[in-house]
């Protein structure tokens, strides 16, 4: 059986943990080859070979993976961390030819939307799709002015940031007064309240079909800990058309909140794959061999059947002894 070369990087953090477990989750002969910029102690638990490299801040690092895919002749690349993914977004002409196209990345003109929460916004503005008022902070804004559309509670996050390190629910005038280091990288966003549903939406380079699964949330420090598969029109149907619109190919994910008999809201679009990877590959969504299939393997994905269930996050432990 032929043996492919799978590089996966920062496979310290849980979205190259749920990538390599993912690849796992396969028939297919499959070599992965991870990389950190930390010397990750537990590596042998998700990739087959482990190589620390520098972070994503100079051109040595598309030399590095120019260079790392030829030597060992990596068949496809999944860049696992927000950092690498902007940087080789910035520097992708410094890639080589035959790197480029082995990348499981979305368009660069997918990613330089969605990059920034606030173009986010202003794409669906632009193209109707339903969206929470939001506005940039300004500092020679008077918060007078700043605030005169929200209502409490309202949402204060950083326009371009991953996770939710830099996310504040504000509760009354007092909270947002009470936030240190305000610039204008900060945006205020209206809360809007419901069920959160992360979707996972694939295109298919071949078949040009477009597949979703959708997962009811629930949200601790940032990460998805409670997961259910759940299969709902409306929220499909709007996942589509902005993967229509915004002319995808691969992987991206829509979050949203929808209360009951009211419309879904999107609110954010991440241009990768999610941390929640592998548990839609449990559940028949594996997009990130869909990947595989369409780059490497050159061919058409077999639509995904999806189960019902649902999936939880804990904290376990691991030992090594002297």
């Amino acid at each position: 059986m032929t043996q492919y070369n799978i590089l996966v990087t920062s496979i310290g953090g849980d979205l190259g943990q749920a990538v390599c477990n993912a690849l796992r989750n396969t028939n297919y002969n499959i070599k992965i080859w991870g990389t950190d910029c930390r010397n990750y102690a537990l590596h042998p638990l998700f990739c087959d070979s482990f190589h620390i490299i520098p972070k994503a801040e100079s051109l040595s690092f598309t030399e590095l993976i120019n260079e790392f895919s030829i030597h060992n002749s990596i068949d496809l690349i999944y860049v696992c961390s927000e950092q690498e993914l902007l940087y080789i977004c910035d520097h992708f002409n410094e890639l080589d030819d035959e790197i480029r196209c082995r990348i499981a990345i979305p368009p660069l003109q997918v990613i330089n939307i969605c990059r920034n929460k606030y173009k986010t916004i202003e794409f669906l503005k632009n193209n109707n799709f339903p969206y929470p008022y939001s506005v940039l902070y300004n500092e020679s804004t008077p918060e007078e002015e700043l605030l005169k559309d929200f209502k409490y509670p309202l949402v204060l996050k950083k326009a371009s940031d991953c996770g939710s390190k830099h996310l504040h629910i504000i509760q009354n005038r007092k909270d947002f007064e009470d936030i240190t280091n305000l610039d204008d990288s900060f945006m205020l966003q209206e809360h809007i309240a419901g069920t959160e549903y992360t979707n996972g939406v694939y295109k298919d380079s071949f078949s040009n079909e477009i597949y979703i699964i959708t997962l009811e949330r629930t949200i601790k420090d940032g990460m998805s800990y409670e997961v259910k598969v759940i299969f709902d029109k409306e929220i499909e149907e709007l996942c589509k058309r902005v993967a229509e619109k915004l002319n995808i190919t691969g992987s991206i994910n829509i979050q949203l909140r929808k209360q009951n008999g009211s419309e879904p809201f999107i609110f954010e679009i991440n241009p990768r794959y999610s941390s929640t990877a592998f548990m839609r590959a449990q559940f028949g969504f594996n997009d990130v061999i869909y990947a595989f299939e369409n780059i490497v393997l050159k061919k058409s994905i077999t639509p995904p059947i999806i189960k019902t269930g649902e999936a939880y996050r804990y904290l376990t432990e691991y030992y090594k002894f002297y």
